[in-house]
């Protein structure tokens, strides 16, 4: 694959601060605070400091996608992700009460779309799953929706995992209106030069 097009205000091998619950999948990726110096930390839902691990920027963007869609974010601002309007939003601190949207919060039933069944599962590459390669692609087919890394879209069944539709989008923020729109027999590859998802169908 061709190298990804860096759209980041810092280079690639920036060391970042991560939340030890994202890192470990046990919580998803919600929250992004830049410092005064630039420097960028990245948690789960909830109120903080929890303990982090260090690593590189270019790591995240790879294993968390959505993350490459916080051009807009400069030193000393912070960004949560709004599960509502499936994007990232500015933090304000909130003065009217009604702004609980704006906290970094886990997926949860008041914004979940009516069409997906949380609970159905999907096939999952295994890679993908623990950030060991990128997310590509989802592909429907009559046998099962698949999450895939790059490559074709052949895998063996001990490269696939099963993992319910809550699960999946909440380690992949960006999945959600991809999922909810695609068709059997059709596929969506996530753009890295637009930061989209591009349908084409499977032959």
């Amino acid at each position: 694959m061709p190298p990804h097009p860096w759209k980041l205000e810092s280079p690639p091998d920036t060391q970042v601060q991560v939340d030890g619950e994202v890192l470990t999948l046990r919580a998803p990726l919600v929250a992004a605070h830049r410092d005064s110096t630039g420097g960028w930390t990245f948690n789960g839902p909830g109120a903080g400091p929890r303990p982090t691990r260090t690593t590189l920027l270019r790591a995240v963007v790879a294993a968390w996608p959505h993350v490459a869609g916080l051009t807009g974010l400069h030193p000393g601002g912070t960004a949560v992700w709004s599960w509502r309007n499936h994007g990232w939003t500015g933090h304000t601190e909130c003065r009217c009460g009604e702004c609980a949207h704006l906290a970094p919060v886990d997926l949860d039933r008041t914004t979940w779309p009516s069409e997906l069944d949380p609970e159905s599962l999907l096939s999952v590459e295994k890679s993908t799953l623990t950030g060991q390669s990128e997310l590509t692609d989802i592909v429907a087919t009559p046998g099962g929706t698949a999450f895939l890394g790059p490559g074709d879209h052949h895998r063996t069944s001990d490269q696939m995992t099963l993992v319910a539709t809550a699960n999946v989008l909440r380690r992949w923020p960006h999945t959600m209106h991809a999922l909810r729109s695609l068709q059997q027999q059709h596929g969506m590859r996530w753009n890295t030069e637009d930061l989209n998802w591009h349908e084409y169908a499977l032959v």
